[in-house]
């Protein structure tokens, strides 16, 4: 199929055929004027087929853009009714432009009356209408679009752009009818954009610690030239962003300065303290800040307790915490309970007390509180609780019952006791095993059965002797069973009652104590003409009676007798006689005057008598006849004499 056109000039435009193309340069106000050529096909097409068909032999679909375009097209095209594909189609329910994906202005519509309708004609709908056509040579609305089903055969409308790819530089070429020319880009200029604007290189300035590194895209301090700021180490630039040379040759900002880094400041841990060094200034570059705790905490969240202000600005580190050490868990002791407080993440920590109790029946053995210290572990081992038992109640012949085994005597477990013959129970015979595991009264001892001490009988004494060996018991002690006590009594006593007497197994003794009497005499009476005088009413043993004869009467016989240990007198009643009368006859008297030694043996006689007479009194007389036979002689010595 052939393809006819001709080259647009000077306001017009014509159609050539796909094997010829023609070109012309023409003066239009005195500047080079490159044209370029519209084309169309001789078969119809599909709307995609008739673009692939442009971009294939020429550069495009037409996308016309004003209503000037429109009219030249209208005109310059065979004078034919004829309906073109042109380069507008719907993307995303948007009348979009082919190429570029721009929007359809309002003001670069030319739409049919009742257009676009989208398939709508009277009671018929046909939708999918995405493709637009414009009327060519028609009596009604030439020039005019209508949308149309992209699937219709329609004539295809290309174009070749006069601007080709390098026609600007640093711009974009505009095609209108009669001309094309470059719009720069921001920060270009020139009749193909080839030059950039240009900033003042004496503005870019090296502040103190500062270093500065300069990029170039379209020339030394051109447009779009970049100059980054870098400091030392431990400082940074004011601002972090570079500074850039503008379309307005100007930089975009003045030159940063170089500032100290700052860390965030720090602050002391509860429970915890901090020290700092800072060579540069507080909470900057090189500083040093070192952490510590107080007792019976440790730091967390932190590898080391020292932090360091870096180069970034950042600390090395994490800021530490003190936390309370925590001490192992402590678990529910059997048959008890431990309370360490209502809060669930204190429960173990430094300083926090636990307390143990036990159940009913049950007593803790060891510490009823613990505390957490310092070194992460407990003050005290931990308690555990011991069945409350009462201990199980012995001793020497005890006898013993209980409600309970003795290796269960809880809590109110009853014993009761007794002893083995020969022994009795001192205590309370029952005993209770109380909450606390005690028994609530001593437990009852057994005690051997004794007698108790026998007194010896005044004037008597005792002899005990102890059945097993035969030992004489001290004086004044209890007797065991089976002890035997014998009495006797002082010399001139009498023993009445039982000779001895035997400790019994009641604890009594077999007879009542006996008693010790003195020996009694038989009483006497005084001799005629004489009296009597005893020491002694009763006359027991050892009692003296004395005797006295009345004047004139001289006494024959013991003048004193003594009951003796058999209940005897030592003498019979003496009697009382008559005495003879001396008459003094002067013949005596011669004699007696005549001679001194005569006179002088009387006297000697008579004194002897009386002294003879003294010591019968103190003195026992076995018998009369001793007696009688002393006082005889001393009688035939004194009748000698006289």
């Amino acid at each position: 199929m052939a393809f006819f056109g001709s080259a647009k000039t000077h306001g017009s435009k014509s159609f050539t055929s796909r094997t010829t193309f023609f070109l012309y340069t023409v003066m239009f106000l005195g500047t080079c004027v490159e044209g370029w050529s519209y084309y169309y096909s001789n078969n119809t097409m599909n709307w995609q087929d008739a673009r692939t068909w442009c971009q294939k032999y020429y550069t495009d679909m037409v996308a016309i853009q004003n209503q000037e375009e429109i009219a030249y097209i209208n005109d310059i095209l065979p004078k034919m009714e004829r309906y073109y594909w042109i380069g507008i189609r719907k993307v995303n329910n948007t009348w979009t432009w082919v190429g570029t994906n721009k929007p359809l202005t309002a003001a670069a519509t030319n739409w049919a009356k009742n257009e676009p309708n989208n398939g709508k004609t009277g009671k018929k709908v046909n939708r999918n209408e995405d493709c637009v056509e414009m009327y060519v040579k028609r009596e009604t609305e030439t020039g005019k679009w209508n949308d149309e089903r992209c699937t219709k055969m329609k004539t295809a409308l290309c174009y070749t752009a006069a601007c080709t790819n390098d026609a600007c530089e640093h711009g974009e070429c505009v095609e209108t009818i009669n001309n094309h020319h470059c719009e720069c880009f921001e920060g270009f200029y020139g009749d193909r954009c080839e030059h950039a604007v240009q900033c003042k290189r004496d503005e870019v300035t090296i502040p103190p610690k500062a270093n500065v590194n300069c990029s170039h895209k379209h020339g030394d301090y051109s447009y779009d030239s970049t100059c980054q700021y870098s400091c030392e180490e431990g400082y940074q630039p004011s601002t972090p962003r570079p500074i850039v040379c503008t379309a307005s040759g100007n930089w975009s900002e003045q030159p940063p300065s170089c500032q100290l880094v700052q860390c965030r400041k720090l602050s002391a841990p509860d429970r915890g303290s901090m020290e700092c060094s800072a060579p540069l200034g507080p909470s900057s570059y090189q500083s040093n800040c070192v952490f510590s705790c107080e007792e019976g905490y440790e730091m967390v969240e932190s590898l080391s307790n020292t932090l360091q202000c870096g180069a970034t600005g950042r600390w090395n580190d994490s800021r530490p915490f003190c936390v309370a050490v925590q001490c192992p868990d402590l678990q529910q002791p059997e048959n008890g309970v431990v309370s360490c407080g209502e809060d669930p993440d204190m429960r173990f920590s430094y300083g926090n007390s636990c307390s143990f109790s036990c159940a009913p029946g049950y007593r803790l053995l060891g510490s009823s509180m613990v505390t957490c210290t310092s070194t992460a572990a407990w003050s005290e081992r931990m308690p555990r609780c011991e069945a409350i038992t009462c201990q199980k109640p012995e001793g020497a012949h005890l006898l013993t019952e209980c409600s309970d085994p003795y290796n269960t005597l809880q809590p109110g477990s009853m014993c009761h006791f007794s002893c083995q013959t020969g022994f009795t129970l001192q205590g309370r015979p029952i005993v209770q095993c109380s909450e606390e595991g005690e028994w609530d009264v001593a437990i009852p001892t057994c005690t051997a059965l004794q007698c108790p001490p026998p007194l010896a009988p005044m004037s008597g004494q005792i002899r005990c002797e102890e059945p097993s060996r035969s030992l004489v018991a001290s004086a004044g002690a209890p007797h065991p069973l089976g002890s035997v006590c014998t009495f006797s009594c002082d010399e001139g006593h009498e023993l009445r009652g039982v000779y001895d007497m035997e400790c019994t197994q009641s604890g009594q003794w077999s007879s009542p104590l006996p008693t010790c009497t003195a020996v009694k005499c038989p009483s006497l009476e005084a001799p005629a003409n004489g009296g009597i005088n005893c020491s002694d009413a009763g006359l027991v043993y050892n009692s003296q009676c004395s005797f006295t004869c009345d004047q004139h009467h001289s006494l024959h016989g013991h003048e004193v007798v003594t009951c003796d240990r058999h209940g005897n007198w030592t003498g019979e009643t003496p009697e009382c006689q008559e005495s003879e009368k001396v008459l003094l006859t002067p013949t005596v008297v011669g004699a007696m005057t005549g001679g001194a030694i005569s006179l002088s043996a009387l006297s000697l006689a008579a004194w002897l008598i009386k002294r003879l007479k003294l010591k019968g009194n103190k003195f026992e007389l076995n018998s009369n006849s001793e007696m009688d036979s002393s006082t005889q002689v001393y009688r035939n010595s004194i009748d000698s004499l006289i």
